[in-house]
């Protein structure tokens, strides 16, 4: 869990109220490399004053794994554990809408 600071970047926050579910959704689409670089973002992110271009490209890493952009590249891990899910799961809907909130608050930080 991640330390408790208050993040007044709606991104951050939006991550930080989701925690638990972006980490079950980060190693279900993932595995635990995707997990751990999650947790790192959020570290990362926690002592920032602002999204820098790195943690841009780290949230848009995540936005790739949550958006199934490499579930048909057979030589990525995220093809294996995509295979891997029942689409009648209910992770399946949870994961679309982190998905939403995710972008949702990302264009929140860029409009204010």
């Amino acid at each position: 869990m991640p330390r408790d600071m208050f993040s007044s970047i709606p991104t951050v926050e939006y991550l930080l109220s989701n925690y638990a579910a972006f980490e079950c959704a980060t190693a279900l689409l993932g595995g635990q490399a995707a997990q751990k670089r999650f947790r790192r973002l959020i570290d990362d992110a926690l002592s920032a004053p602002e999204l820098s271009r790195r943690l841009n490209r780290e949230l848009d890493a995540l936005e790739d794994l949550l958006g199934l952009r490499h579930v048909h590249d057979d030589t990525r891990v995220e093809a294996m554990h995509f295979a891997m899910i029942d689409p009648a799961s209910p992770a399946v809907a949870d994961i679309c809408a982190l998905l939403d909130g995710l972008r949702d608050a990302r264009a929140k930080a860029t409009v204010g």
